[in-house]
């Protein structure tokens, strides 16, 4: 077999490929419509959740849901603490290593929280407007939005269980 068929081969989609690339779009595509209907002002969070959390299985991507959850709350938790005392005159700079270094242990421990330290890193390091609470508010909103969008489109396009009705 020439390299060419290999590669062919290789990148040939199968079904579950198909069914794989149907749920993250009618992922993404849910995670879209009620980010806008919401008014959320950063929809891609919503929809790169989509993404990163629609897979193949639905416990699988129920698993992923609840690790993107929980990591979203830590990261969003610490990054409003740094941000509220930092509003009291505290440097923000520090703050922040010192937040970032118990989530850098997560991750350590446990690599499917990883997300908390970027969650740390946009609650505190791009600039927001408005109160100390409405980015991370925002962010956690934004990833559920996305996470039920993955659970409703993974449930809702099993083949195995479109087939049984």
């Amino acid at each position: 077999m020439s390299l060419s068929q290999r590669i062919g081969a290789t990148w040939r989609p199968k079904r579950e490929h198909l069914w794989q690339t149907l749920r993250i779009i009618g992922a993404c595509a849910l995670a879209y419509l009620g980010a806008v209907l919401i008014g959320l002002p950063e929809i891609y969070w919503s929809l790169i959740t989509a993404v990163v959390v629609t897979q193949p299985g639905l416990s699988d991507t129920l698993a992923a849901g609840r690790d993107r959850i929980v990591a979203t709350l830590a990261g969003a938790i610490l990054g409003f603490v740094v941000l509220e005392i930092s509003a009291l005159g505290a440097p923000k700079l520090p703050l922040f290593w010192a937040a970032l270094a118990p989530l850098a242990l997560l991750t350590a421990i446990k690599p499917n929280l990883r997300l908390a330290s970027a969650t740390l890193i946009v609650i505190v390091i791009v600039p927001s407007y408005g109160g100390v609470m409405v980015r991370p508010l925002d962010r956690v909103i934004e990833i559920l939005v996305g996470v039920v969008a993955s659970i409703v489109a993974s449930a809702a396009l099993d083949p195995a269980r479109l087939w049984r009705r």
